[in-house]
């Protein structure tokens, strides 16, 4: 399982720069949820090279024709950002906090550039370091007990809450999941410690108690399946099934607590349907998305900002709606919807570019799926929007500073070598 500089870099120009970048990238998803601060960090180290050789990489991909498919994806890093900007200034209410996260996805554009120029194999490193992400991820959850005890067992870590580790636990046990096809099958080494990644990460995740990430699973199982289980021997296919559903019982034995919370979630949702019960977790999420429809609907150009909307919750179109501890927790926390916290801090303009973030990148994803160069980044980018887009449901995805880092780095790493591949 020895990784070369060559199998991740292909253009060696400036080759002393090679083992930088290598390194950083290693260090940005290793790190990712176990240390805080790491992938925001690694962003910041690769603009360094990215934007001393900018003009470089621009007339590289001019020259090589790769511009027309660049933009769209700059379009998307770019959405979220101009969105904030335009509706601060329609409401002439700038706050430059707000524009922090949108700017990492935006800063993410020379990157995108530079891992075309040097045409670097990210897909690579994903099937090579997200499962060791996992197990370290597992060794600080353990070490430090105390955090989860803080969160009422469920397991964080000092850097991430059990709500967004779910979600992006979740997207690495995709990777792991994602990167088991009939090249794997040769590689007993890889192969045993994706399985290692799998089984960690369903731990991770039952530990978390996030309901949302685990309602994505079907849906990434029957993209596995349509992707890459035609592809693979039906003996081979059935072994790994099998071990899958013994690592999930397995773990359900050890956190038996999550086919409760699981089954709550049911339970909690009819409640509300029928008003027996709207004061559950579920309730207040449902009551939360009527009421950031019913706020959007009186807002929908400028949007509110974060947290501007407090004044009209005193409405009758609001109170007649919700509770006074809905109110509160919508205030504190938003809708927990990534759509509609979108919506109520941008207006239109922030759905839109959520929609792009999520449903222009899986176009594009999709559309490469079967090209032979490029098909296992493509792979890994459906897997990626799939864990955001279903999970972005029930709580927000890419708010926080470090997600939207880790969405604009894995977003330009992939399409980049998906557009070096489309020559």
């Amino acid at each position: 399982m020895n990784l070369t500089r060559f199998e991740i870099i292909e253009n060696t120009r400036n080759a002393w720069l090679d083992n930088y970048l290598i390194i950083v990238l290693s260090l940005s998803l290793l790190g990712f949820l176990s240390f805080r601060g790491c992938t925001n960090a690694g962003l910041f180290l690769l603009l360094l090279p990215a934007l001393t050789e900018f003009k470089t990489t621009i007339n590289d991909a001019q020259l090589k024709g790769r511009l027309r498919l660049i933009y769209s994806i700059i379009l998307v890093l770019a959405l979220p950002f101009f969105a904030v900007l335009i509706s601060q200034s329609l409401r002439h209410d700038w706050h430059i906090k707000a524009l922090d996260a949108p700017a990492r996805m935006l800063l993410s554009i020379p990157v995108l550039f530079y891992f075309s120029y040097k045409q670097v194999n990210f897909s690579k490193l994903i099937e090579y370091l997200t499962a060791p992400s996992l197990l370290i991820l597992v060794v600080v959850i353990l070490m430090h007990p105390e955090i989860s005890a803080n969160w009422s067992g469920r397991f964080a870590t000092k850097a991430v809450d059990p709500t967004q580790l779910g979600t992006y636990a979740l997207v690495l046990t995709a990777f792991c999941l994602f990167s088991i096809d009939n090249s794997t099958l040769t590689k007993p080494k890889l192969l045993t410690l994706q399985m290692t990644g799998l089984l960690a990460g369903l731990f991770i995740l039952t530990g978390t108690g996030t309901r949302g990430s685990w309602l994505v699973i079907p849906f990434l199982l029957l993209s596995w399946a349509k992707l890459k289980a035609t592809r693979l021997p039906p003996l081979t296919l059935t072994l790994l099934v099998l071990l899958f559903v013994f690592g999930l019982v397995l773990i359900g034995f050890l956190q038996p607590k999550t086919l409760q919370r699981l089954l709550s979630g049911y339970t909690e949702f009819v409640a509300w349907l029928d008003n027996t019960n709207r004061e559950t977790s579920t309730g207040f999420r449902l009551t939360m998305w009527q009421m950031s429809w019913e706020l959007f609907k009186h807002n929908p150009l400028y949007g509110y900002g974060d947290g501007n909307f407090g004044a009209y919750l005193n409405e009758n179109w609001i109170l007649s709606i919700s509770s006074p501890e809905t109110r509160e927790i919508i205030l504190l926390n938003g809708p927990h919807n990534e759509l509609l916290a979108n919506l109520l801090r941008s207006g239109i303009l922030g759905g839109i570019s959520v929609l792009g973030l999520f449903l222009l990148t899986l176009r594009f994803f999709w559309k490469n799926k079967d090209n032979v160069q490029s098909c296992q980044a493509s792979h890994y980018g459906i897997a990626f929007i799939i864990c955001l887009l279903f999970c972005s449901i029930s709580s927000e995805v890419l708010t926080m500073k470090y997600t939207a880092t880790f969405y604009g780095l894995i977003i330009a790493g992939l399409t980049a070598q998906i557009i070096c591949a489309n020559k």
